[in-house]
């Protein structure tokens, strides 16, 4: 079968997914602000720059205790980054969001990345979870 290749190639686009844990302090200020990239004018996941990098948020759980969301990059300007320099442009990245926008979360973990693709799908109906794509736990 063969080892699949480093990033998923849509046209001229590759794509790596990682999944980063974050979980609430005791501030309750943790569950205002879900790191999402979800448009509700477009009903669909749309994608951000930070620095030189595309990325799309993508919350998967939601608990009491913790916050996983799967972030997709782009790295079609940043062909030579390999895993271990893909988990530390997260960890800073996740870091800076957590002083500035994500205030209330800390990171727990950052998984390491796989090839995937992001979600394309539109939303017709809006319900929290078919936005955030996760299941709601207490």
């Amino acid at each position: 079968m063969g080892i699949p290749p480093k990033g998923l190639m849509r046209g001229s686009q590759k794509f790596e997914r990682v999944t980063v844990t974050l979980v609430p302090t005791t501030d309750e200020r943790s569950f205002r602000h879900i790191p999402s990239t979800f448009s509700p004018s477009n009903r669909t996941y749309a994608w951000r720059h930070y620095e030189k990098i595309e990325y799309m948020l993508v919350p998967r759980k939601i608990s009491h205790s913790e916050i996983k969301v799967d972030i997709f990059l782009d790295l079609v300007k940043k062909r030579r980054m390999n895993d271990s320099s893909i988990q530390k442009f997260v960890q800073e990245f996740v870091n800076a969001k957590i002083q500035t926008d994500w205030k209330g979360l800390r990171l727990g973990a950052i998984g390491r990345p796989i090839v995937a693709e992001p979600p394309n799908k539109t939303f017709k109906r809006s319900t929290i979870e078919e936005i955030l794509g996760a299941n709601l736990e207490n």
